[in-house]
């Protein structure tokens, strides 16, 4: 397909858009989402270098992370203070990293309400009433009229700090986290005064804080709201037909110059940014709704990564703008990729959650399992390859996401690069957790590497069992070792010589008896791995129960936000869980254990099959035999100690350009 016609097919998503006196060059959004780059409570060089490649790669629109409005709120502990002056030199810089590429920029201006932390500021959390955090249980202040009209001045200030840094506007969030959506939901406004009951009222908050900031901004400022279009609390929350009513209302006071609707409330922030398991566009329906009551620019998001997606809905009318942002993440040349005709190198996003839901416990700096650059664009190794000073013959050993990425790395060097995998198709353990149910876009992460490397003119040997003699035979100038891990067995438990044991690879290559029975996920990760072979298990008619050790089953699961999916999931299949079960022996037909706090026996009998989820082992024979008497060596991914694909794809990268 020629250039010209891809670009054809994609007209709609490079269309102009007028927002207020202003106009976006294109119809990609890179919405405002938390990263942790943030220095002294400021934006920094490294939230500069990390919008200006998306900037460079051709996204129209940048909002920036979330800035807080009032000293009130301490959401996270490297939060943007957007009430301080001081942000003002920050703003400056990413306005500046953004601009230079004819992009716009807007603060996202934000006051967490009941959902932030007092953690951190050892402050009573504000919120419309005395409704508890659900996470946390806190029970945050009522807040009184002088409360809302400091809040309101702090909506006002900030603004004036955006536009003191020279940002093009600014966007409210009534959306997840927002006390102004709390005001908005009688979810969490039950409040008796003007501020509350009708609708009428619950609107003042946002009206105020509307009006101020477009009194302190201008005409000449872009403003527009982020609003849930749909809570997914019908007793009490928002609907989708009570977000297009508040939308109307809002816009008809003529002061907004867009709206970008996403979804969530308190009771379900797994469906504001979710994984695998929600379908791509599934909220889609609210943008359309709200489109349909406005005549100002929606935006769209919900999961929406791939462009003939992105395409189809402005093409359909369902709205003028799309937030592409996780596709954004993975790979911040996307808009430019498709000008160019280039949709093949288009690196995927796979919607895990793996590596950019950052409020976690840990602080982790944002990042992506398929895109190690993400968040650490201004570090020494992700500056751009430069060619090998040598061309050498490169040996990599093993097909998998590090192997692979370890190819393609050293073949953009100028390396001449041969890869081996004793498999027959390429993916490595990657492939097989993408035969679970709902995980089939993770083998997009190897199916783009391997449509990389054999662009490159990698030589792709399959089928092969590499040994240190062979790799002597090849005569490499330096060999990367991936060869992934091998099953672990779990420690301190007594397996019955018979006992009906398979590990999780077998059980998603199929090696399980074919007549259905009764199986036991013994499961001491608590991740992805036991919620998928339980899942596979229960798809062909087996009863599953998972067995863990931990207080609930999953509990790794928060960390990706699939805890609540994986659960609504396992009820539906039949899955049953028994934590606090403490593993001791495997029995010819059972199990046997103790609670592990009043280690009373628990007994678990007429298993058909026992699936032992340990953690795996690296398979170090070859690079230990290399080791000894060889060429230059490297290793990556799971053979260095098995971890998640992020590790893997980083580690390949660092093998291919050290090489």
């Amino acid at each position: 397909m020629s250039a010209a016609s891809v670009n054809d097919s994609w007209e709609g998503l490079f269309a102009p858009l007028r927002l207020g006196s202003r106009t976006m060059p294109n119809r990609f959004v890179f919405a405002a989402h938390q990263t942790n780059l943030a220095t002294r409570h400021r934006f920094t060089e490294r939230h500069a270098a990390y919008y200006e490649a998306r900037a460079a790669g051709g996204v129209g629109l940048i909002v920036l992370e979330g800035s807080v409005v009032h000293p009130s709120d301490w959401p996270y502990e490297y939060a943007v203070f957007g009430h301080d002056a001081a942000v003002v030199d920050g703003y400056r810089r990413v306005a500046d990293a953004i601009h230079r590429h004819g992009a716009l920029a807007l603060a996202h201006l934000t006051h967490s309400g009941m959902q932030g932390s007092s953690h951190y500021s050892q402050l009573p959390l504000w919120a419309p009433s005395p409704v508890p955090e659900v996470n946390s249980r806190e029970l945050p202040q009522a807040m009184e009229p002088e409360d809302i009209a400091a809040v309101i001045d702090g909506f006002r200030q900030a603004a004036r700090h955006a536009g003191d840094g020279g940002l093009d506007g600014i966007e409210l969030n009534a959306g997840q986290d927002s006390l102004i959506r709390q005001f908005l939901s009688p979810l969490t406004n039950q409040r008796d005064d003007q501020y509350g009951g009708a609708l009428e009222n619950r609107l003042r908050f946002a009206r105020q804080v509307v009006e101020a900031v477009r009194g302190e901004l201008g005409r000449d400022a872009i403003v527009g709201l982020r609003l849930s279009g749909d809570e997914y609390a019908p007793w009490a929350g928002i609907k989708p037909e009570d977000a297009a009513e508040i939308a109307r209302l809002l816009a008809d006071d003529g002061l907004l110059d867009f709206i970008s609707v996403t979804s969530g409330g308190i009771y379900t922030g797994h469906l504001t940014r979710p994984g695998l398991y929600q379908p791509p566009g599934f909220a889609v329906h609210l943008a359309a709704g709200i489109k349909a009551a406005v005549a100002l620019p929606v935006f769209t998001q919900g999961s929406i990564v791939d462009p003939e997606m992105a395409a189809a809905l402005l093409a359909e009318g369902k709205a003028d703008a799309v937030e592409m942002t996780r596709a954004l993440i993975a790979d911040p040349e996307l808009p430019a990729k498709l000008r160019q005709g280039r949709t093949d190198d288009i690196r995927p996003c796979l919607l895990a959650n793996q590596d950019n839901i950052v409020g976690l416990v840990q602080n982790p700096r944002l990042n992506c399992a398929n895109n190690p650059a993400a968040g650490y664009e201004r570090e020494a190794e992700f500056a751009p390859l430069k060619p090998a000073r040598i061309r050498q013959r490169v040996l990599v050993v093993g097909g998998g996401p590090a192997g692979l990425e370890a190819a393609r790395v050293a073949a953009l060097r100028g390396h001449r690069v041969i890869l081996c995998e004793r498999d027959s198709r390429l993916g490595g353990a990657t492939r097989l957790a993408a035969a679970a149910p709902g995980r089939e876009r993770l083998a997009l992460a190897v199916d783009w590497l391997e449509g990389q490397v054999r662009k490159l003119e990698v030589e792709v040997r399959t089928g092969v069992e590499m040994t240190a003699e062979r790799v002597g035979q090849e005569a490499p100038d330096a060999v990367i070792v991936a060869v992934g891990g091998r099953p672990g067995r779990q420690a301190g438990v007594r397996f019955h010589p018979n006992a009906p044991v398979v590990n999780p690879r077998q059980v998603m290559r199929g090696e399980t008896p074919t007549t259905p029975g009764r199986a036991a996920i013994l499961d001491t990760l608590g991740d992805q791995v036991g919620m998928a072979v339980a899942e596979w298990l229960a798809e062909r008619g087996w009863q599953v129960e998972v067995v863990t050790r931990d207080m609930f089953v999953g509990q790794r699961l928060t960390a990706s936000l699939e805890l609540t999916a994986w659960n609504q999931r396992a009820a539906a299949r039949g899955i049953v869980f028994r934590p606090q079960f403490d593993a001791l022996e495997v029995t010819a037909r059972g199990l046997i254990g103790v609670d592990p706090f009043d280690h009373r026996e628990i007994r678990l009998d007429d298993l058909d099959l026992v699936v032992d989820v340990s953690p795996e082992l690296p398979d170090e024979t070859l690079y230990l035999a290399l080791k000894e008497s060889g060429p230059r060596l490297f290793r990556a991914g799971d053979c260095v100690a098995p971890r998640y694909l992020s590790h893997a794809i980083l580690e390949g990268y660092r093998a291919g350009r050290e090489v």
